[in-house]
């Protein structure tokens, strides 16, 4: 990884990345959510955010600045003055990630689908525990067949962010640093008990 430090530094970074490429090709520009608006997000998460991700969603609400061929985007609302997260299970994003989907996975902790580039396997930041940092896992997302598998896929938002935003490549194990903690703190992430109550929206 480049010797760009982790953490809310990578997060600024990656955002002086997006912002010029936002005025190389124009169009409708981010906006980000003020203190009180991430509060009231917070209070509907019923999690705190991790620092990384209230960062970016500081500068930009709605991941405007990824571009507009991303998918999944406005999952935490469509107004930075209003969120209203789109609360999901494994269960119903098994049913809309493919036709006939479905999933083994026994996780039953609610998730929160984020952006994804086309073709790519969706990500959707899982909301339990977080360890000492304040970031919590963040779940990949893919199927083959009918058969909906979800794993973890980055430890913390900022190596999600900068390597989705193409600032950087990772390897399995710089995305997975640390596994261990979130594991520890989430024992359903390892075994978890059969079911998924799916009662919420996708």
């Amino acid at each position: 990884m480049p010797t760009i430090e982790r953490g809310l530094p990578l997060v600024e970074h990656v955002i002086s990345v997006l912002k010029a490429r936002v005025a190389k090709r124009g169009g409708e520009r981010p906006t980000g959510a003020g203190r009180g608006a991430l509060d009231s997000l917070e209070s509907k998460l019923m999690v705190e955010l991790p620092p990384t991700l209230r960062a970016f969603l500081g500068f930009d609400f709605t991941f405007t600045s990824l571009g507009k061929g991303w998918h999944g985007r406005g999952r935490f609302g469509n107004s930075a003055q209003a969120p209203r997260p789109r609360l999901t299970s494994v269960r119903k994003l098994a049913e809309a990630k493919t036709e006939l989907g479905w999933t083994d996975s026994r996780i039953r902790t609610k998730l929160l689908r984020l952006p994804n580039r086309p073709r790519h396997p969706w990500n959707a930041l899982y909301l339990g525990e977080a360890r000492r940092d304040g970031e919590l896992l963040i779940l990949g997302i893919d199927h083959e067949d009918t058969l909906v598998r979800f794993w973890p896929r980055y430890t913390a938002f900022d190596l999600y962010l900068a390597e989705q935003a193409g600032v950087i490549d990772l390897t399995e194990a710089q995305r997975l640093e640390d596994l261990e903690s979130h594991v520890a703190l989430n024992p359903e992430l390892s075994s978890g008990d059969d079911g998924d109550d799916g009662d919420s929206d996708y």
